[in-house]
């Protein structure tokens, strides 16, 4: 062989390396946005799909989920105003103030149906939970609407223990929503030698007819009566409670017995010892306990970021079910833990080994962008 055709088929050979390569790493590269599209078209949950869009911030991307979903379930209705309404919603809790009331504007009087006004007080009391009372005031249409903001500030108000600041928005709403925030007072005062706040509080209101007011409605909260109840606790509540103890043997001894269920104890040992736990759960007579049993801690392995255990157990549990797909979100659950580790590119290799047609492939690619796109958990 010439040393010139040598030359050539190391060139040949060099270029198709480089090239394999390339395509590996485009891969790697891809983004959450582009991997929640492939899910779509490989059947991934719609639903899921489109909380992650909109969580993560690609608002065309989720409305155009939002109308495949919305399409392909007529018998429940129209749900595309409550989607629309949500993705706005969501728009404005990641910041976006400005981008959801555009929104509202734009699909007030086509997707979002009747749902208008009421979304624009849910982005309002947005802009409160993140402490911008005036901007929520700016954007209430209607002086009742202005009332529900100030009373929701009032709870944040309480929540963040300024009872004083509460009682002075109290004296600045209406008298329903007024006696709203007295009740959420005395809720607040419950504690042991708190209730004797209430007149020094009441003192320092500027409104004396609100303050006898307050004192009136919060001592019907700020002093419940409590009913007890005394329930007596079966074998299997105590082999629960064993097990939350670490008493592990003599937890399956009780369940054993008195034929509780043998994945509730096994689920507590799997964090300290996922080999005994696993014997133990194969124990049960119940196949479906038992198939349930394992896809529980495949979850649990993939959560501890154990994905090759995970695989292991998710596929134990399809045996013992005789089902496949047995168990999508523990095929979510794996790829998002694989995927947080760094070895995105292991884990496309691991989705794309599977059948376009396989279901599972969709979830896993729900994974994947959740764990690069760092949004918020799909409901």
């Amino acid at each position: 062989m010439s040393r010139r055709l040598l030359a050539i088929l190391f060139l040949c050979a060099a270029i198709g390396i480089s090239l394999a390569l390339s395509v590996r790493s485009l891969d790697v590269r891809l983004t959450a946005k582009d991997l929640l599209r492939e899910a779509v078209r490989d059947r991934g949950p719609l639903d899921q799909i489109f909380a992650q869009q909109a969580g993560q911030g690609y608002y065309a991307d989720a409305l155009v989920t939002a109308r495949q979903f919305a399409s392909g379930r007529p018998r429940f209705g129209n749900e595309l105003p409550g989607l629309t309404e949500y993705l706005i919603e969501t728009r404005a809790g990641n910041g976006d103030i400005q981008g959801a009331k555009e929104m509202v504007k734009q699909f007030g009087g086509s997707l979002l149906g009747s749902r208008g006004p009421e979304t624009t007080l849910q982005i309002a009391k947005i802009q409160v939970d993140r402490g911008d009372l005036r901007g929520a005031l700016e954007t209430c249409p209607t002086p009742e609407d202005a009332d529900k903001v100030r009373e929701e500030f009032g709870s944040r108000q309480i929540a963040n223990g300024d009872l004083d600041g509460a009682l002075k928005t109290a004296e600045q709403v209406s008298d329903r929503s007024a006696y709203d925030l007295f009740y959420e007072v005395g809720r607040a005062l419950r504690q042991p030698g708190e209730p004797q706040r209430l007149h020094e509080l009441a003192s320092r209101m500027t409104d004396r007819k609100r303050a006898a007011e307050f004192l009136d409605a919060a001592r019907f909260t700020v002093s419940p009566s409590v009913e007890v109840r005394t329930m007596q606790e079966t074998p299997c509540d105590v082999a629960w409670f064993d097990g939350d103890a670490g008493k592990f043997a003599d937890a399956y001894r009780l369940v054993e017995q008195n034929r509780c269920r043998f994945s509730d104890i096994a689920m507590k040992q799997f964090a300290v010892n996922a080999a005994e736990a696993e014997r133990e759960l194969r124990r049960s007579p119940d196949t479906a306990e038992v198939s349930n049993g394992l896809a529980e801690m495949s979850k649990a392995a993939a959560r501890k970021g154990d994905p090759a255990n995970a695989i292991r157990l998710l596929d134990s549990a399809r045996q013992v079910s005789g089902k496949q797909d047995f168990c999508p979100d523990c095929v979510r659950e794996i790829a998002w833990a694989w995927t947080v580790k760094g070895q995105s590119r292991l884990v496309l290799d691991w989705v794309r080994a599977m059948p376009i047609a396989d279901p599972e492939r969709g979830f896993a690619l729900l994974g994947m962008a959740q764990a690069l796109g760092h949004a918020r958990p799909a409901p």
